[in-house]
This record gives structure tokens, sequence and C-alpha cells, in this order.
């Protein structure tokens, strides 16, 4: 005899109310040679039911036609007893139908009385406590499952791959949704989404994501309260009830991501900051060298003129050198003003920012190498901060700079128009020179420059150049920094 199967002697309860079928089961059972520690007998309903609260028998031999019980009910009875039991029914040739039923409902297999020998009973025993053994793995495996899914901290919950139907749910969503288990499982995946986003949501749900419907996403989904919530959905596709189904575990991130936001929008402050600190700085140094550039090397050199003056109405000196040197001082002077001009911040709240950009391209355009059109005619500059209006002048004169240097431009546009009813500020600086590859041409320290200044007002920046055909800068200030 195989251990395996009988590594102890059997507990058997006959539960038979006919005194000569249970002899020959008995006998059978003996001959059989499976090791038997005892065997009971109870003749009717009652006295099974009174045995098996005392013990846990091994196996229950059954017949459902007893004196005080009749058919399935004999077996539905008994069975909250026979838990720990492997149960085999025993029937007449007229009773398999029920017996089968009764196997659908828990038993492990039948004999028919009179149709079976010792070898076929040690089979169908052998087998039965597999089978219950089986069973009873299966059970502890879905009850652990059950846990793990019921009990885990993440909301989760199954629904149908086709008609999106959400099948069950743990507790920890009915937590999370604010809905009862009776609520929510009369409910689509799409009742948990915002109006606004279901269409994206359909959209999304390809026939290939149905069928392999895995990974995760992120998605908003709304509670039973109308609060919206940003939620990680991780997605995989299991066996649940002899079928394919989707499980969704759910991670809510709306504190993350706000957070998160937080944190970027401090360090862009910070970088705003940084930046604003820097520029200040650079048009203090340049403040500070443009004031001494005018106040003391200019009138040194303004002093000097004058007494080479004196110097041309003596005949003893030679007088082409001295008109040559005038020249050269003249010549220095009218370079050292374009410089402290360019250094020195405009007088934008003298003249305003127009004036200053008249008074920046104007020389410009008076030497006949460029033609600049100006289009801000009806500019109201009056709704911007006096350091909105500096960061537009040098953004300009930085652009303009790297045109004269680089482009070969002939045609040069300049504009600032208002958008979305003053909402917005548009600054435009177009070029019809050689252009670039953006693709290839990496940012220069002027371009950079830019970029920063604009960042300060949440300016967006766009560059369009392609060889041959110039350079479009556009800067786009929005409107909540126009006071």
């Amino acid at each position: 005899m195989n251990s395996r199967f009988f590594p102890n002697p059997l507990h058997i309860l006959v539960v038979e109310d006919n005194a000569g079928d249970y002899v020959l089961l008995k006998e059978s059972i003996h001959m059989s040679g499976i090791p038997v520690a005892a065997i009971q007998l109870a003749d009717t309903l009652a006295s099974a039911t009174t045995l098996l609260k005392q013990n846990k028998p091994d196996i229950v031999f059954l017949d459902l036609f007893l004196p005080d019980s009749s058919g399935l009910d004999s077996f539905h009875r008994l069975q909250e007893y026979m838990t720990h039991s492997a149960v085999i029914i025993l029937s007449g040739l007229s009773d398999t139908k029920t017996s089968r039923e009764a196997i659908a409902g828990g038993a492990q297999d039948f004999l028919a009385k009179g149709e079976f020998d010792e070898k076929l009973l040690e089979k169908t025993i052998t087998y039965s406590l597999e089978r219950k053994r089986s069973m009873e793995i299966l059970s502890a495996a879905n009850e652990k499952y059950r846990q793990i899914f019921y009990d885990n901290p993440f909301p989760i919950f199954l629904y149908d791959i086709e008609t999106l139907q959400i099948l069950e749910c743990n507790n920890a969503a009915l937590d999370k949704y604010g809905y009862t288990r009776e609520e929510f499982i009369h409910l689509t995946i799409l009742d948990i989404r915002p109006s606004e986003d279901i269409e994206k949501v359909m959209t999304s749900m390809t026939d290939s994501q149905r069928i392999d419907g895995t990974g995760n996403q992120v998605w908003r989904h709304t509670k039973k309260s109308g609060e919206v919530m940003m939620v990680e959905v991780f997605i995989n596709t299991i066996e649940y009830g002899g079928r394919k189904v989707r499980q969704a575990q759910i991670n809510d991130i709306t504190e993350k991501l706000k957070l998160s936001a937080e944190l970027e929008g401090s360090r862009l402050l910070q970088q705003k900051a940084i930046t604003e600190a820097t520029i200040q700085g650079q048009e203090n140094e340049r403040g500070q060298l443009g004031i001494e550039l005018h106040d003391n090397i200019n009138q040194i050199l303004a002093t000097a003129k004058l007494y080479l003056d004196f110097s041309i109405a003596d005949s003893r000196v030679k007088k082409e050198m001295l008109v040559k040197s005038k020249e050269c001082i003249t010549l220095a002077t009218d370079e050292i003003r374009k410089l402290s001009h360019a250094l020195l911040p405009p007088s934008l709240e003298e003249f305003g920012l127009i004036t200053a950009l008249n008074d920046l391209i104007d020389p410009l355009s008076v030497t006949g190498k460029n033609f600049i059109e100006k289009q801000w005619s009806g500019f109201r500059e009056e709704c911007m901060k006096k350091s909105q209006k500096l960061t537009i002048y040098r953004i300009v004169q930085e652009q303009l700079n790297n045109i004269l240097k680089h482009a070969g431009a002939k045609k040069i546009i300049c504009s600032l128009h208002l958008m979305d009813d003053g909402k917005a500020i548009e600054l435009l600086v177009k070029d019809d020179g050689l252009g670039f590859d953006t693709t290839v041409k990496k940012n220069g320290v002027g371009l950079r420059n830019i970029i920063s200044r604009a960042a300060l007002f949440d300016g967006k920046v766009s560059i369009h150049s392609q060889p041959g055909q110039g350079c479009e800068l556009k800067v786009l200030f929005p409107g909540n920094n126009i006071d």
C-alpha cells in the first residue's frame, strides 16, 4: 500500500440505514488492504450529525436516502460538519443523477451499491482523498489571495475587459472613493473619471490594449464626493470566475504631484531671483562704468582738445600734426560717448521704452547699411513695470548686436504688440540675413542672456531660422506680469 496516500490509518464513518449494504462495504474495505483505524456506523441523519460533531473522520460514505432525510437534503444538512472529510456518495442505480449533483456541490466521488469491488473501492478512496487535499490547498490559496486583495493598503478593483463593468473591489478602494461595495460594483471605470476625460479614455483604449492591457498610466479619477484626484494606475490581466479580467491597482499621487509642483515653483523663483540679481549687478556695473567714462575720461579728452585748439593758433607748432591730433581726440570722444550710451540704462522713467528704443535704432538706420522697420505705433507701455521695460530694451539691444555682427541683413523688423486685449506682450525681432540651422547651431552667450532675461517675467522665447532665410526671434510675456 502506498504510504503517500495513507500515511496514517483512516477513520471512516458510514452513514447507511441498510445493514446488509453496510456489512458488504465494511468487508470490501478490509479486503482492499486500506489501513483502517476505525469504522463507525450511523443509520440516521441525526446520529450522523452527533458523530460528526464529536469526530473528524477522514472518509464519509453517505447514503442520501435515510429514515429522517432524503436526497440532496441529506448531503446539504451534513455538509457543514464534513469540511475536513472526503465524502463518497453511496447510491443505487437510480440515484446516479442525484449523486452527481452532490459531487457538484462538494462531494469527492460516488459508488453505486453492488457495482464495485475492493480494487475500485481502493481507487475511489485514494482519488477522493487526493481531491480533498487539492481542494483544501486551493481553498487555502484562495483565502490567502482574498486576504491579499481585500486587505491590500492600495485600492484595487477588477473590471470586465469588454463592458468595463467593475466586478469586485477591496476595502481600500471603498475608503478612497467613498462608495459602498454595492455602489462600487454597479459602476464602470468610466463612471470614476471626470466627464471631460471620457473621450480621451475611450481613445486610449485601442483593441490591442483591451487584449494586452498591462502597464501603468496616470489618470484623473473622481470620488463619490466629486473630488478629483491624480492617480497612477497599474493594470494587469488575471483569471477571475473562469475568465480573463483586468485588475487595476491605484496609487493616489495627488499630494506627490502638488508637492513636486511647489518644489518646482520654488526652484523657478530661486532661479529668477539669481538671474534678476545677476542682471541687476550687470546693470549697476554698466551704470558705474558709463558714468566713469562720461564724467572722467570724456572731460579729460575735452580738456586736451581745448589745449590743442590754443596750440593750433601758435605758428611755432606744426599745424598739420596738431590738426590730426585734434581729429583723433574728437573721434575718441565720439566713441566713448557711444560706449557710455550703450552701457548706461536708458532713461525709461523719464522718456519711456519706445523713446529709448527709437534712440537705440535710429542711429543704426542713419548709416544706410540697414533698413530697420519699427512697428510699435500705438503701443501702450504704461501697463508695464520699469524692470520689464528694461528687459525688453536689453533683449532688442542684444539681438540687434547679433544681427549686425553675424547676419549680414539688409532689412530688420522690430515690433511690440499687446495681445489678447492687453493680457500679453509680444516682442518680435526679424531679419533677412544669413540665418542658421537651429538644430545644429548652439545657443551663444547673447541668446542665453536673452532667454535668462525673458524668464524673469515668465517670457517664452522662440527662434525660427533656416540657412539663407534670415532669423525670427519672438518673446511672449504672459499678462500676469503686466501691471
